[in-house]
């Protein structure tokens, strides 16, 4: 007779699209994923890493390769609250001149929550020439982060960026552009029009929490912004 094996629980947690991801906690046998996330100082690793985790626990039904990082980071940390426990202490060491003192902070993880891109994501080029934006995937970032040219990297970072393109007659959508044909499109843009579409990117969603800590030694109550995903471990 073999032994029973339990069911674990199961969670829902909204994307910044809309969707509702169904997941569980992870289990012991894929505890792996977390620590290669938490020490890892590859970002490559590291996504490959959540990627893996991220398909396993939703069973299959989220391709997290196409998810954007933010999207990534956010879910992880809601599989991550679940499997591990919502709260987690971080040490920060003294930010006062001359003081070696350092204090700590217990971090309510449900909490966390993705900042928001208040802008547009139709931004007009030209009167009659416009683009629409998304936020690269994650396979797509590991792609540029491959790109040793740092000028390459700009350019892939556009491309990927680009889900259409429109004038006063017709749209034309990413994926039927070649690759060939949307490098050319993007090495045209004038700097003033890179720089809009930077201003877009500035704002991406992120986890962001600002604490407050006291120094344990001076006794100075100090402040610190905690951003992206590793700040939270």
């Amino acid at each position: 007779m073999g032994l029973p094996i339990q069911t674990a629980p199961t969670y829902v947690c909204k994307l910044s699209d809309g969707r509702d991801v169904t997941y569980r906690p992870f289990l012991v046998k894929e505890q792996k994923y977390l620590l290669i996330a938490k020490e890892s100082e590859d970002g490559k690793e590291i996504a490959g890493a959540l990627t893996q985790l991220i398909e396993s626990v939703t069973f299959g039904k989220v391709d997290a390769n196409k998810l954007p990082l933010f999207d990534l980071e956010y879910l992880f940390l809601q599989i991550r609250t679940k499997s591990v426990g919502e709260t987690t202490n971080i040490k920060f060491l003294c930010n006062e001149t001359d003081c070696t003192g350092s204090g700590s902070v217990d971090i309510d993880l449900a909490n966390i929550k993705l900042t928001e891109n208040t802008q547009d994501t139709k931004l007009m080029l030209t009167d009659n020439l416009g683009l629409v934006l998304k936020y690269p995937s994650v396979k797509e970032l590991s792609v540029i982060e491959d790109m040793m040219n740092i000028d390459e990297r700009l350019i892939a970072t556009v491309m990927y960026g680009i889900e259409s393109i429109f004038d006063e007659n017709d749209v034309y959508e990413s994926n039927d552009i070649t690759d060939a044909d949307l490098k050319e499109f993007v090495e045209s843009l004038t700097i003033d029009q890179l720089e809009k579409i930077n201003d877009y990117y500035m704002n991406t969603p992120s986890l962001k929490e600002t604490v407050e800590y006291t120094c344990e030694l001076c006794g100075t109550q100090q402040e610190r912004v905690l951003e992206g995903l590793n700040s939270f471990f």
